[in-house]
């Protein structure tokens, strides 16, 4: 029998000839599918207690070649893993663009930020906010979408008095600098949507020469999650066809603010010497 439709469609026709382990595979995915559009078949097999092997031949009997297929066909159903041009097509062919008020924007934005703080883990924060006082060097890689992210936050922990440097793709700087790396540094990584094999390949990096790793990304379940020491999960939900990144800028604002709180004399200090180099090389308009 010739297997065809999504996911759900090719375990429909099938349903009545799976075996019971496979049913309990196709059960899991189905319930799971963000965590299934990144895991490997050993994450899944120990999910539903069955070996790589049998996850593989449940892809097959799917007629798909192989488990990374099925994976791939995962990600192509869910909406958040969608192109902007795919994005953009849809809500054209719905007549969304041609309702958008500048109230629904704002309203997304004020929810992403609710969930955002409302996915934030105490503990998570104070262990991020002390390994960045603790860091030596402090790199922030991403980019895409993130490079405004990465920016920010290095400029303002850089003004703050913290030795921070932003890098952003693979730029031979950015590896030199990754290289180079000691134990008592840190990367902070941001990666939203798609997700940029340079920032994921970044955080291996780090954590192969034992760099204390901070991610923020949008899903637990994302790469570079499941890599870091610590991850912050954002809402990202958008009106238009891309993301929206306010509740990430947020995120950036409250690690800022307590920062400040932990380390104020330092702060100060910096802050101080910023302005008089800004006045000594006639930088402001307004002294």
């Amino acid at each position: 029998m010739v297997h065809y439709g999504s996911l759900e469609e090719r375990i429909n026709q099938s349903l009545n000839s799976l075996s019971p382990k496979y049913r309990r595979i196709a059960n899991f995915i189905l319930s799971n599918r963000y965590f299934a559009s990144f895991a490997s078949t050993s994450q899944i097999a120990d999910k539903v207690d069955t070996s790589s092997a049998t996850v593989v031949r449940f892809a097959q009997t799917l007629d798909y070649e192989g488990y990374p297929e099925l994976r791939e066909a995962i990600r192509a159903e869910l909406p958040k893993y969608n192109t902007a041009a795919k994005k953009m097509e849809k809500r054209i062919s719905s007549n969304q663009a041609l309702s958008t008020t500048p109230q629904q924007v704002f309203y997304t934005d004020v929810q992403n930020i609710e969930q955002t703080r409302n996915n934030l883990s105490e503990e998570h924060l104070n262990d991020a906010l002390n390994a960045i006082i603790k860091a030596r060097h402090i790199l922030v890689i991403g980019s895409g979408l993130s490079s405004s992210l990465v920016v920010f936050l290095a400029h303002s922990l850089s003004v703050m008095g913290f030795t921070a440097l932003e890098l952003h793709g693979e730029s031979l700087q950015s590896v030199v600098k990754l290289s180079q790396m000691q134990p008592d540094d840190l990367l902070i990584a941001i990666d939203l949507w798609r997700y940029a094999r340079v920032t994921v390949n970044a955080v291996t990096m780090a954590k192969d020469l034992g760099v204390h790793t901070i991610a923020i990304t949008d899903n637990f379940v994302s790469p570079l999650a499941r890599l870091a020491n610590q991850a912050f999960e954002i809402a990202t939900e958008g009106v238009a066809h891309s993301l929206s990144i306010t509740a990430a800028m947020s995120l950036i604002n409250v690690i800022i603010a307590m920062l400040a709180d932990r380390v104020p004399q330092q702060v100060v200090e910096s802050l101080k010497k910023v302005d008089n180099a800004y006045r000594n090389n006639n930088l402001l308009i307004i002294k």
